[in-house]
C-alpha cells in the first residue's frame, strides 16, 4: 500500500467514526420509529426510553469517536501501515460496541421492563 492509499484509508475511517456521532446530534423524533435513531428493543419501549436512548447513545458515540480519532492519530505515526489500520478499526469497533452496551445498561438501570422510569427509593 502506498502512502496516499494509507492516508485515504485513515481519512475514510475518521469520517466513518465522525458521521454516526454527528448525525445522532440531529435525531429529534418524538416517537420511537423503525427508520432512524438508536433502535433496540429497550429503546423503543416508550417515549421516555426513546428520548433517553437517543441522548445517551449520542454522548457515548462521541466518546468512542474521540478515542478512535486519538488512537488513530498516534497509530498513524507509531505503527506500520497495516498495524495502524488494524488498531484504528479495532478501537472504532470496540468503541461503538461499548456505546451500545453502556446505553443498554443505562436503559435497564433507569427504566422498568414496561419502559416507565424506575422510582428512586
Amino acid at each position: 500500500m502506498n502512502q496516499s492509499e494509507f492516508i485515504l484509508v485513515h481519512v475514510m475511517l475518521a469520517f466513518s467514526a465522525l458521521l454516526p456521532a454527528f448525525l445522532m446530534q440531529f435525531i429529534d423524533v418524538d416517537e420511537p420509529n423503525k427508520l432512524i435513531g438508536y433502535r433496540t428493543k429497550w429503546s423503543m419501549k416508550s417515549q421516555e426510553t426513546w428520548k433517553f436512548a437517543q441522548k445517551y447513545s449520542s454522548k457515548m458515540m462521541w466518546w468512542a469517536t474521540i478515542v478512535t480519532l486519538t488512537i488513530q492519530l498516534f497509530s498513524f505515526f507509531i505503527f506500520t501501515q497495516e498495524t495502524s489500520i488494524i488498531v484504528a478499526v479495532s478501537v472504532f469497533t470496540v468503541g461503538m460496541m461499548s456505546a451500545i452496551v453502556l446505553t443498554e445498561k443505562q436503559l435497564r438501570v433507569r427504566f422498568n421492563k414496561d419502559g416507565s422510569p424506575k422510582q428512586n427509593s
